[in-house]
């Protein structure tokens, strides 16, 4: 395995989010070697359906910045494998609105436990208050990434 470790001065001159992209990574060689039909992708799609529920297949492909196909594409496999369910909106008929089954919901769940409990490893040694100032700060980073992206 290669050495990644970087000395002082090259972590300070090294783009976040070349970091974030490491840690990524890591993640999903986690979900891979532990969850046969979960994919990192899915695990994203499955924690944003949680987070976001009533979401029309259009809104997620806009919160996730993917086209609409990559979104049918990848909401039909976890339709197919039990995991959501789609159906038309009330309201608006061309509208798709996508929410967890129990057995979705049972899965999610299972992995948000299991992500908290890697992530947790890594926060042992810090203070309650630096880990909400560090999430709260990764947040940050997003929200002005994408204004700073979507400024036009």
């Amino acid at each position: 395995m290669v050495d990644f470790d970087f000395d002082e001065e090259k972590i300070m001159v090294t783009p976040s989010i070349l970091f974030i992209d490491y840690i990524n990574m890591q993640h999903n060689d986690y979900l891979k070697k532990n969850f046969k039909n979960i994919t990192h992708r899915d695990f994203t799609y499955l924690a944003n359906i949680f987070y976001h529920q009533n979401i029309s297949q259009k809104e997620l492909s806009e919160l996730l910045y993917v086209s609409e196909s990559n979104v049918t594409q990848i909401i039909k496999r976890l339709e197919k494998n039990g995991l959501i369910e789609r159906h038309h909106d009330e309201k608006n008929k061309s509208r798709k609105i996508i929410n967890l089954t129990d057995e979705g919901k049972l899965v999610i769940f299972s992995l948000m436990k299991i992500v908290f409990e890697w992530e947790g490893e890594f926060f042992k040694d810090y203070r309650p208050e630096e880990v909400e100032l560090f999430k709260k700060m990764l947040y940050e980073y997003y929200k002005k990434a994408t204004y700073y992206v979507h400024k036009e």
